[in-house]
This record gives C-alpha cells, sequence and structure tokens, in this order.
C-alpha cells in the first residue's frame, strides 16, 4: 500500500486487521473448555443484579445475554469478548487514521495488537478485561477526535463510555485519573474547563450510580473483596515483576511504543497529544503505588500504539515502503512464535512440549509463586469435566429418598461455577458456596443429611467428622489443571446439624 494512501483503502486496512483479530481468536474459542473465572461470570449471569462482590455487573449482562442467545459451550460464551478484542484493534486503527497516520503506521499499530501475547490471551476470555480494554481506547479516540475537530459532541460521548466501564471495571479509575492528570501538565488543560466535558461526568456516574447504591447497600463487599486479593495475590506483586510483565507483555511490539513514547514527547508533530504519554507514566506509578498485576495497564497501549506509529511513519518518511513493511514483517515474526501460549490453538499436552521446546516453561508463574508446566489460564480451564463428572457419580450414590436432603458444597467460586454449568447434563441440583459472591445467593440454611464436598484445601475435615461415614468418590488427576488434586468426597449418615457453623461463616462473609 503506498504511503499516501486514500481515506477509503485506510478504512479497508482497519477493517481488516480488526477481522483478522477477529479470526485468530475464534481459532481458539472452543478449546480447553471454560476458564474458571468465566464459571463465575456465568453464574453471575444467572443471579442478575446492579452488583457482586467481584466485579460491577456489566460482564453478568454479557454473560447471561451470550447463554440465553448463543448457547452454553466455551465458543458461545467467548464469542462477544472475541469481537469486542476486535472492536479495540479497529478504534486504535481509527486513531492512527485520525492524527493522520498513513497505510505504514496503521499496519504498525494494529499488526502490533493483533499478534502481542497480552492483547492476545486477554481477548477471547469473558473477563472484564477486555472490555476495560475497549472502553479505555474509546475514551482516548474521542479526546483525540475532540482535539482534532473542537466538536464537543465527542466530549459528550464520553458520558456513556466511562459509565459503561465502570459498570465493567473500576480499574477505569486508574487512566481517568492518569488521563486528566496527564492533560494538566499540557497546554490541553483548557479542555478541562468545557462544560461538556462536566454533563458527561454526570451522565457517567448516573449510569454507575445502581452499582454505588447496590455497594452501598450490601456493606461495600468490593472493599473486602480488594482486601482478599491484596492479602493473596496483589502483595505478592513486586516492582520488578510489573515492570517486566510491562516489558514482555507486548512482545516485540515494546520495539514500538518505547520508541514511540520518546516520539510523543519530543516529535514536533505528536505535540498535542503529549498528554497521552504523561497519562502512561501516571498509570504506571499509580499501578506500581497499588500493587497491580501487570494486565491491569493493557488498556493503555492501544494509543500508545497508534501513537507511536504514527510518530515512527514520521520520521521514517524518506525509507522506501517495501523496506518498511518488511521491517513490520521480521519484527512481528517472533510474535507468531507466541501465539500457542497465548491462544489455546494447539492440543494441550503437544502446547506443554512446544512451550518446553522453546524454553517458555521457564516464564509460567502462578499466583502461588512457584514455576509450572503452562499458563496458569490454560490450567484454569482443564479438569472441570473430570471434577464434574465425579460429582455426578456421588450424586447417583445417593438414595432417593434423601435426595432433597443433599447439598453439594464446593471450596471456591470455580468449583462452585464448574459443577453448576457442566452438571446440568447430570440433573445436579444447584452447588453451595461460601467464595466470592457466590455467598450472594447462597441459602440460609442446607440440607444437610447428605453432603458432596468438593476439596481442594483439606478443609473437609471440619466437616466430616459430623457424619458417620466420609467416602472419597475420586481425585481430579490432571496435573496440569490447576484443580490438580481436587477430592469429591460424599458424607452420609449426619450425626448433628452442621448448620449453626454454615450459618456463622455465612454471616461473616457477608459483612
Amino acid at each position: 500500500m503506498r504511503l499516501n494512501s486514500p481515506p477509503q483503502k485506510i478504512n479497508t486496512l482497519i477493517f481488516l486487521f480488526a477481522s483478522f483479530s477477529l479470526i485468530l481468536h475464534l481459532i481458539g474459542l472452543n478449546n480447553y473448555g471454560i476458564h474458571r473465572d468465566e464459571f463465575l461470570h456465568i453464574a453471575l449471569g444467572n443471579h442478575l443484579n446492579f452488583g457482586y462482590a467481584e466485579v460491577p455487573p456489566f460482564i453478568a449482562m454479557v454473560a447471561r445475554f451470550s447463554v440465553d442467545v448463543f448457547g452454553d459451550s466455551a465458543f458461545a460464551v467467548r464469542l462477544i469478548p472475541a469481537i469486542c478484542a476486535a472492536l479495540t484493534v479497529l478504534t486504535a486503527g481509527f486513531i492512527v487514521k485520525e492524527i493522520g497516520g498513513k497505510g505504514f503506521a496503521v499496519t504498525l499499530c494494529c499488526m502490533a495488537i493483533v499478534l502481542s501475547p497480552g492483547f492476545l490471551a486477554t481477548g477471547y476470555l469473558l473477563q472484564p478485561v477486555v472490555f476495560d480494554q475497549f472502553w479505555w481506547t474509546l475514551s482516548y479516540y474521542l479526546l483525540i477526535k475532540y482535539i482534532r475537530t473542537r466538536r464537543n459532541g465527542y466530549l459528550l460521548w464520553l458520558g456513556p463510555v466511562i459509565g459503561l466501564g465502570l459498570l465493567t471495571k473500576y480499574a477505569i479509575l486508574f487512566i481517568i485519573i492518569a488521563i486528566i492528570s496527564g492533560i494538566l501538565l499540557t497546554r490541553e488543560r483548557r479542555l478541562l474547563l468545557k462544560k461538556q466535558l462536566y454533563i458527561a461526568a454526570v451522565f457517567a456516574f448516573l449510569i454507575f450510580l445502581p452499582n454505588l447504591i447496590w455497594q452501598y447497600l450490601h456493606h461495600w463487599p468490593v472493599l473486602t473483596h480488594m482486601k482478599e486479593l491484596t492479602d493473596t495475590q496483589l502483595n505478592n506483586n513486586t516492582l520488578s515483576g510489573f515492570i517486566k510483565g510491562q516489558l514482555m507483555s507486548n512482545g516485540t511490539g515494546l520495539l514500538i511504543w518505547l520508541p514511540g513514547l520518546l516520539l510523543i514527547f519530543f516529535h514536533k508533530n505528536l505535540l498535542p497529544y503529549r498528554w497521552v504519554g504523561f497519562s502512561f507514566l501516571i498509570l504506571m506509578g499509580l499501578l506500581i503505588y497499588f500493587k497491580g498485576k501487570p494486565y491491569y495497564a493493557f488498556g493503555v497501549y492501544p494509543a500508545l500504539f497508534a501513537l507511536s506509529a504514527y510518530g515512527i511513519e514520521s520520521v521514517t518518511r524518506r525509507i522506501p515502503a517495501a523496506i518498511k513493511y518488511t521491517m513490520i514483517f521480521l519484527l512481528m515474526l517472533p510474535n507468531l512464535l507466541l501465539v500457542p501460549q497465548a491462544i489455546p490453538v494447539l492440543p494441550i499436552n503437544l502446547a506443554v512440549d512446544y512451550f518446553k521446546a522453546i524454553q517458555l516453561d521457564k516464564l509460567f508463574y502462578w499466583e502461588d509463586g512457584k514455576r509450572h508446566q503452562t499458563s496458569q489460564d490454560y490450567a484454569d480451564m482443564i479438569g472441570w469435566e473430570e471434577m464434574t463428572a465425579l460429582t455426578a457419580e456421588a450424586y447417583a450414590k445417593i438414595p432417593k429418598n434423601l435426595l432433597k436432603e443433599t447439598t453439594i458444597f464446593a471450596e471456591n467460586y470455580g468449583e462452585a461455577g464448574a459443577v453448576d454449568h457442566l452438571g446440568k447434563k447430570y440433573q445436579l441440583p444447584a452447588v453451595v458456596s461460601l467464595s466470592s459472591s457466590f455467598t450472594l445467593w447462597a441459602p440460609e440454611r442446607i440440607p444437610y443429611q447428605c453432603i458432596i464436598y468438593i476439596d481442594d484445601k483439606g478443609q473437609v475435615e471440619k466437616t466430616r467428622r459430623a457424619y458417620a461415614k466420609a467416602e472419597l468418590i475420586g481425585i481430579v488427576n490432571n496435573k496440569l489443571s490447576r484443580e490438580y488434586g481436587t477430592k469429591v468426597w460424599l458424607l452420609t449418615g449426619a450425626k448433628t446439624d452442621i448448620n449453626p457453623g454454615y450459618i456463622s461463616v455465612l454471616k461473616a462473609k457477608r459483612q
């Protein structure tokens, strides 16, 4: 494509890259099974409300819509996230076009996002992060569009975008703070005097208000969740780990955004967008201070790639197009080797061999701080069918006259969500759990004559003493599963009512 490509060809190129992103994600949608967090979000969708302990309600609405319209397979629940990932590529491409970028800049930007290991890995799972990235990118686009056109309508559109972003993931507050701070540091600070911006803020607040009221009425469970998250995960995050995550998450895209960040501050054509560079640096500082996970920052990269690609195109205008496009291909080639690590395109055993062959396995550290054979995301997609089948086996052993006096209890939300979702074909009853948002709809009392206990941490010992018989039905044996070693117990012959202890824990969890 010629550097001075007409707008229609630029549009076509952008749509082609967005389509490429969608196709890549579609390849891996139905492999390995549903992810632990996806089971949780499906469960949230089955209990629609204005809020939950872990997340705002947007992901639950998407999950409910996906299951109702497309079905309950992994492919069905992941289709909308894959489309959203493609929309992020599309929006980034239009940022490039808006600031004057041509075919080379569009190609450089979109290829960097499409083949980024980080964006590949987060772009297909039914999780808030893919939607969060889209709202961030769209916010940057609207602000850049306003700066280019001075049309106030683009500021007003920030209202629904930020509002939906707040209903998706509270982390958008970080980028709001970072963007406002970045704008204050540049000559674009006069933008903050526009009344349309404050109208948009009110609109965003009104969209977010139902969730805010829900959190208040339920004694702010998100704060309890954040404390648990900090104690169990975020405290393990280190400065070096966060920085390494930023440098590695986009693969060779590092060679685009890092020099591009310098161009944002020093290239005269990028002067009106210097606030983007400041917002990136401020965001990094905020996330480091709050010990955020590396992927929390992913939403800022599409805009950074867009400006970087434009800056690189500007300083390489004299280089022949053929050489430049060849350089893009060579630059992105290593990222192709990382595709099996980001998207489950290979059978899991073959993937493990592949990771070992190219020494990717040395990078697979999970939240437990230990190194494993595969990524934690892949491990979270494996073993659920085996666990559900064991649960069904236990349920089949219970006399029919005791089925209504039986409870299936799971220790964590992944187990509860998986057996809830996959257990439909076995006609299993709803699972009870005191993990995460499952406490919100847990019954006040449970039938206790028989308990099917899904135990991954040995907590069953506190309950089995109340029963005459504790039968181990089976153990999850897939070593690649994060649930490896989880046991399914059948407890029968109740000697005492376990509800007092259950009610005490439930009450504590809801406070």
